[in-house]
């Protein structure tokens, strides 16, 4: 198999991924992937984040993170919050009624959503983290800044 076929592979995998999450996202709310994840990934922080670290594993510019977080805000999900240290930089939070978004909405949905991997054995599972491990590290050693599994 060449590097060729894995891009490929990869790719056409990405396409795949995306149409899963869409699918076990709440349809009801105008929830999108984009959303669920900023929300998802606010929970896994704890403290207030800057929008450039939280668009960055998104893909997202500067102008979409900011059109994103406002719309979460007029819903009550967000809030932003002053940097402890620089008053010109807003961080963002999750408010107590995102917290309940993610808890009842969207924590059932990303269960459905990792049960694409039900299929796997569990040493079918570590291997795959492993060999996404190798590409990410791969990726990082030519200057492509990706985050780790597990990181937001």
């Amino acid at each position: 198999m060449t590097g060729h076929e894995l891009l490929a592979g990869f790719s056409s995998l990405r396409k795949g991924l995306r149409q899963w999450m869409d699918r076990n996202i709440p349809a009801d709310g105008g929830m999108t992937v984009p959303r669920a994840t900023l929300l998802m990934g606010l929970t896994l922080k704890s403290e207030p984040s800057g929008m450039g670290e939280l668009g960055e594993p998104l893909g997202m510019s500067p102008r979409n993170m900011t059109v994103l977080v406002d719309g979460l805000e007029k819903e009550g999900l967000v809030r932003r919050v002053g940097h402890p240290q620089d008053r010109r930089v807003k961080l963002v939070e999750l408010t107590p009624a995102g917290r309940r978004v993610v808890e009842q909405e969207l924590g059932p949905s990303h269960a459905a959503a990792a049960a694409l991997f039900d299929d796997f054995t569990p040493e079918e599972r570590a291997e795959l983290l492993r060999q996404l491990v190798k590409v990410g590290d791969s990726l990082r050693t030519r200057g492509i800044d990706v985050p780790s599994p597990g990181q937001s």
